[in-house]
């Protein structure tokens, strides 16, 4: 938390040059759950057991957004204050701590995270077709600098349990590390198609809200029985601290017992690989899920192993780490973890004791014959300076299988600091001992 308090004072000091913009948003900051509900409704939609569990001015009702969020009005769930959306954009890091608790159905989305200042909207409905639908648009202030880190706030719509909040014909969360522009900006992308870049570092300010980054207009569609109950859950929270606001737009008079259709090209939202592109014959020659016409990345380097897992020990044993990367058709993703056993008065400055790396990778080469890999990405460090907070750096990573028998030398694994405030360490020997690596062939 310190290192983004100390980003957010040192911004709010700069003076930054901001366009003049016509249009602006305008929120109505209101925790009146009937109000909220009764704002998305837009058909004849019985609800009833509303109930609205936030902070006080977390959610609000918006209007004039058309040309920032893609809609005019409706409704918008924080994890800090509804208001704060309201533009220009003046700082990387605008935040309220509301004190709230997390939500278990959101932690669930993100394994190995807690989420903070939960945000929930919940009502019961009755409707008369077998499918519903409505649109929304997620935004955030973690947006670019903290992409594919351990900061990834999150949102779901949760149908009778069931997160319905997922990219078109997938079941993938949308969440920060899930669609982006990468971190750093333009690099380490995750479904930059979905993505609307905000951010002053990053060349952004020109939309008129705080946020630094949000999604295009999404639509949720899900199949659903006419005429029985069901249960309808809204809710968005901080995930891994409790600073830098989230928000969740959602469409005023949307929610509808109807198919949506928003590029009018036949294919229903909910199954579209180009949400905003008509794309009738659903072309994707890259098999990645996203149709051709609205793909903006190309295909991941093809690697000679469906996955990659391991860990061991480095260093001589002063320092272990664990590792899973993967190919996935929206690119190759790596979650490696760390820890170096330098407590005490050994540990110096900005040495590091933990280091994280979580999200999709494209700066990435096949080394040692495609037995292996090596790639820079943006990693999360813990050091004594900043106690149980993680600060931004970009790291360096090698991982090598060697082979298994008696004939074979041992497995490497070498992670370097390359740039930001811990950049020269290194892990030294990339010899590991009492591990090893494993590429898992396809």
């Amino acid at each position: 938390m310190y290192q983004k308090i100390v980003n957010s004072i040192v911004l709010s000091t700069l003076s930054i040059a901001v366009p003049v913009m016509a249009s602006s948003l305008e929120v109505e900051e209101s925790d009146n759950a009937q109000a909220l509900v009764e704002y998305l409704l837009g058909g004849n939609i019985q609800v009833s057991n509303v109930s609205f569990v936030g902070g006080s001015n977390s959610a609000g009702i918006f209007s004039g957004g058309e040309a920032i969020v893609g809609f005019d009005s409706g409704i918008v769930l924080s994890s800090g204050r509804s208001s704060y959306v309201v533009g220009p954009n003046y700082s990387d890091s605008k935040t309220q701590v509301n004190y709230q608790l997390g939500d278990n159905d959101l932690n669930s989305l993100i394994p190995g995270y807690s989420t903070h200042d939960g945000t929930i909207l919940e009502f019961d409905f009755v409707p008369n077709e077998n499918v519903i639908s409505f649109q929304y648009v997620f935004s955030s202030e973690e947006y670019n600098e903290w992409v594919n880190s351990s900061f990834n706030d999150v949102f779901g719509f949760f149908l009778d349990g069931e997160n319905i909040a997922t990219l078109p014909g997938s079941d993938m969360t949308v969440s920060i590390n899930n669609v982006n522009g990468g971190n750093p900006f333009g690099s380490n992308v995750s479904n930059p198609q979905y993505f609307i870049n905000n951010d002053l570092s990053d060349g952004g300010g020109q939309l008129n809200t705080e946020m630094d980054g949000m999604t295009v207009v999404l639509s949720v569609q899900a199949q659903v029985s006419a005429g029985e109950p069901h249960h309808l859950k809204l809710a968005i929270a901080d995930a891994g601290d409790s600073i830098l606001d989230s928000n969740v737009f959602i469409k005023a008079g949307s929610f509808i017992d109807a198919v949506s259709d928003m590029d009018g090209d036949g294919v229903a939202d909910g199954s579209d690989n180009c949400l905003h592109t008509p794309n009738p014959l659903q072309e994707d020659y890259d098999g990645d899920g996203v149709g051709y016409h609205c793909d903006e990345t190309p295909a991941p380097v093809a690697l000679d192993f469906a996955k990659m897992t391991g860990g061991g020990s480095v260093e001589g044993g002063r320092s272990n780490f664990g590792f899973n990367i993967k190919s996935t058709a929206t690119g190759i993703n790596a979650h490696v973890q760390y820890n170096r056993k330098n407590r005490g008065k050994a540990s110096k400055d900005d040495s590091p004791l933990q280091i994280k790396v979580n999200g999709n990778i494209d700066q990435i080469s096949i080394v040692a014959d495609g037995n292996g890999i090596e790639f820079i990405a943006p990693c999360t460090v813990r050091t004594l300076l900043n106690g149980s907070d993680r600060v931004a750096n970009l790291c360096q990573v090698r991982v090598v299988d060697n082979g298994s028998g008696k004939k074979a030398v041992a497995d490497e694994f070498t992670l370097k600091i390359i740039d930001g405030p811990s950049a020269g360490y290194d892990s030294g020997d990339a010899e590991v001992g009492r591990g090893n690596i494993t590429a898992h062939k396809k």
